[in-house]
C-alpha cells in the first residue's frame, strides 16, 4: 500500500519536473506546446479511488498552473478531465477494461488511441477556451486545441508503445 502511493506520488512528481524543465521550453510553430504530464492522469490505474485521482489532477493542474502562470487553466482543465475519465473510460473500452492500467492492458491499440485521443482533446478544448474565455477567440481556441492535441498524442502514444514494449 505505502509502495504504491509512493509510486504515485513519484510519477506525479516526474510528470510534473518533465513538463516544467522540458515541454514547456518546446514551442512547436511558436504557439504549440506538448501537455505530456496528462500521461499520469491517463496512466493513473483504472482500480484506484476516484476520489484520490481527483485530488491528485488538481494538485497537478495547480503546480503547473503555477509555473506556467496561467491563473487556472490548467487546474480547471486537469481536474475535469480527472473527473470525467471513468466515462471515457466507460465510452473507450466498454464497460470494464481488460486490465486495471493502461500499461498492461492487451486491448485493441484502437481503443486505447480513442482513450488517450479523447482525453488529451477535452483537456486542451477546456484548457484553451479557459485560457481565451472569449468567443471572438474560437479560431484561434480551436486551432491552439487541435494542433496542441496532435503534439500531444503523438508523444504519449510513443511512449505508451515503448513502455509496454519494455515491459
Amino acid at each position: 500500500m505505502v509502495q504504491d502511493s509512493l509510486r504515485v506520488l513519484l510519477g506525479l512528481f516526474v510528470a510534473i519536473i518533465l513538463q516544467v524543465l522540458i515541454f514547456d521550453n518546446i514551442n512547436l510553430f511558436g504557439f504549440s506546446c506538448p501537455a505530456v504530464y496528462l500521461f499520469f492522469i491517463i496512466s493513473y490505474r483504472f482500480d484506484n479511488s476516484q476520489f484520490v485521482l481527483i485530488l491528485l489532477g488538481f494538485l497537478l493542474g495547480f503546480v503547473i498552473d503555477l509555473f506556467q502562470s496561467s491563473s487556472g487553466a490548467n487546474t480547471i482543465a486537469t481536474l475535469l478531465i480527472s473527473f470525467i475519465r471513468p466515462i471515457v473510460i466507460r465510452f473507450s473500452f466498454g464497460v470494464i477494461p481488460d486490465s486495471n492500467t493502461l500499461l498492461s492492458m492487451k486491448s485493441r491499440m484502437g481503443n486505447q488511441a480513442i482513450y488517450i485521443g479523447l482525453m488529451i482533446l477535452i483537456h486542451q478544448l477546456v484548457l484553451h477556451s479557459t485560457a481565451y474565455f472569449d468567443v471572438t477567440h474560437l479560431k484561434l481556441i480551436l486551432r491552439n486545441s487541435l494542433i496542441n492535441t496532435a503534439l500531444t498524442f503523438i508523444l504519449l502514444l510513443a511512449t505508451l508503445n515503448l513502455i509496454k514494449n519494455k515491459n
